[in-house]
């Protein structure tokens, strides 16, 4: 086992993994799988349990670690456990889908009866989650087992699934990712939102081209931080997320701190031809993300108002600051004068964030260290707050169609 794994399972690692720990001597022998997935999974019915079973990916040795949770209520749902709630059904079915066959504490392994796969079921509802850490922490937990999984080679690939119970996985998703570099350290699956609701499909396409609209002009900009951000598309490396310290126990947009920090230690791949379906659902169980987008769309469609988005200058003006970068180093001493030959609104964004200080910070490393920390610190969180600095004070949020018509790049669908 390397120094990175075993120091992120001493210090960073969930209770959970302690308990895995403990009892690993009495896991079955014929516990060995090819592919792991992780499924956080609050308020869902057993539909994408039993789909997964009756796919063609269970007809393959494979685990599917289901982290049943629901967040810490007040202090009377506390004390009384409601026996027929969602996630109390959804444990029971999980349980009778085969043999159980390894159960300690709140972790229990199951041997389905009906194909090659196995459940690893973490009940996590019972000892509800902090509101605060949501479903990072959920998907904390079981990206947690299963990179110990991997690394001691219960688990053979060491690709860690990351996905949802929306998500409807196609037949070559696991063996897409067999082929990847060796450079790439995460990879974005494709993904198209449908629904029967016709309403509910519709602003969920809305939100949709609005995502790729966002990558595509960060593309144009050449930006390295130009992927997708979702959680139910990705697959990582496990040696490369203990190296990032996990996902962030956050209520939404763990998603996105994952990524961030794993695009720093080698490439993020689009596999473009591997699309995962997603349901297209009204949701307001996070703060942000696609439910409560989704939901918005809806409102303003419903009082004829426009879906507004960035406005498309703004990728430019990241197009046009991310081009003289090249001529940083060379000019970071005479910084005032490198940042007047930018346009007025990139000049102004990159101050907002605390560019100068960065600056200040590396005056004495060479040019490739210094280029290399450039990279680093214009990060996409940075990326995001330079983006917002611009639509506040200079390019305000226009229509969505209107802002694709305007924009000098293609959306690809």
């Amino acid at each position: 086992m390397s120094k990175n794994f075993t120091q992120y399972f001493s210090r960073y690692a969930e209770s959970e993994l302690d308990t895995l720990i403990t009892h690993q001597s009495c896991l079955p022998e014929n516990f060995i799988v090819e592919n792991v997935l992780v499924v956080p999974a609050y308020q869902e019915t057993s539909a994408f349990i039993e789909r997964f079973l009756a796919s063609i990916l269970a007809q393959s040795p494979v685990l599917m670690v289901v982290v049943i949770n629901e967040p810490i209520k007040d202090s009377i749902d506390k004390q009384v456990h409601i026996k027929d709630s969602a996630q109390q059904k959804l444990h029971q079915f999980a349980l009778s889908c085969g043999e159980v066959c390894w159960q300690y504490e709140n972790l229990t392994l199951v041997k389905v009866a009906s194909c090659t796969a196995w459940l690893l079921v973490v009940d996590r509802f019972t000892q509800g989650i902090e509101k605060d850490q949501g479903v990072g922490l959920a998907r904390k937990i079981g990206s947690d087992l299963s990179t110990y999984l991997i690394s001691i080679n219960k688990v053979k690939q060491p690709w860690i699934c990351s996905s949802d119970a929306d998500a409807h996985l196609p037949d070559h998703y696991f063996s897409a990712l067999h082929a990847r570099d060796k450079s790439t350290v995460v990879c974005c699956f494709n993904f198209h939102h449908r629904s029967d609701d016709k309403i509910v499909h519709q602003a969920n396409q809305l939100y949709e081209t609005a995502l790729r609209y966002y990558v595509a002009g960060l593309q144009h900009a050449n930006s390295p931080y130009a992927f997708f951000t979702i959680g139910s598309i990705l697959a990582f490396k496990a040696e490369s997320y203990v190296q990032a310290r996990g996902f962030p126990k956050r209520s939404a947009g763990e998603d996105f701190y994952l990524l961030n920090k794993l695009a720093k230690l080698g490439d993020v791949e689009f596999i473009e031809e591997v699309t995962v379906k997603l349901d297209a659902r009204v949701s307001l169980r996070v703060p942000f993300g696609t439910g409560p987008a989704v939901q918005k769309i809806i409102e303003l469609q419903a009082n004829k108002q426009d879906y507004c988005y960035y406005h498309p200058e703004i990728f430019q003006q990241l197009k046009v600051t991310l081009a003289a970068f090249s001529q940083l180093w060379q000019k970071k001493e005479a910084l005032d004068a490198w940042l007047e030959q930018l346009p007025k609104p990139a000049c102004f964004a990159l101050k907002s964030i605390k560019f100068e200080k960065f600056v200040t910070n590396q005056i004495n490393s060479d040019q490739i260290q210094f280029n290399k920390q450039l990279i680093v610190w214009f990060d996409a969180f940075k990326t995001l707050k330079f983006i917002h600095s611009l639509r506040e004070n200079y390019y305000p949020d226009i229509p969505l169609q209107q802002a694709i018509s305007n924009a000098n790049f293609t959306i690809h669908p």
